[in-house]
Parts: C-alpha cells; sequence; structure tokens
C-alpha cells in the first residue's frame, strides 16, 4: 500500500484539489492553464480517437509544465528526505 502525505494545503474557496490542474491552479497561479485546449483531462482521450493529435500534444505539454512548476515548489518547501527517486533504466535488456 503506498504512503500518501499531504504537504501543502491545496484548499482555496472551501474546495480541496488533488488533480495536477487544481493543485497547479492553487499553488502556482501560472500561465501554463492556457496552454490546454481541454478542460478536462478526460477529454485527451476524445482527442486521440478523434486523431486530434496537435491539441493532444499541447494538453501533454501543458501536463508536464505543470507537473515541473509543482516539483520546483516541492524542492522550495519540502525537506530533501521528503523526495525519493527512482531509477528509469529499464529492469532487463532485450
Amino acid at each position: 500500500m503506498p504512503l500518501v502525505t499531504d504537504r501543502f494545503n491545496t484548499t482555496a474557496g472551501g474546495d480541496e484539489y488533488a488533480d495536477l490542474v487544481g493543485v497547479y491552479d492553487v499553488l502556482c497561479d501560472g500561465e501554463y492553464g492556457s496552454l490546454d485546449p481541454f478542460a478536462e483531462s478526460g477529454e485527451a482521450v476524445t482527442a486521440f480517437a478523434d486523431g486530434r493529435f496537435a491539441d493532444l500534444g499541447c494538453h501533454n505539454v501543458a501536463d508536464v509544465l505543470r507537473t515541473r512548476a509543482l516539483g520546483r515548489v516541492s524542492e522550495r518547501y519540502c525537506s530533501k528526505s521528503d523526495f525519493s527517486l527512482k531509477s528509469l533504466t529499464p529492469t532487463r535488456e532485450d
């Protein structure tokens, strides 16, 4: 069972946010939301099925930028011991 801990208050206006977009908007108040053509990430599935790959690419880039911004906030306010890095090296080779 994974250990989940709250490090930041992501409540705004009485609502608690736990998704990438909501947490990013609360903690970073940044510009990357305007890059995302979708109001909900679930729309990406429909875009893929419809072959709207440019919109899908913009959505993915916006999510990567949001994730990076949240990572920077975490690095600034959390201790190094709170981070656990995983290797992305393949576990086997063909």
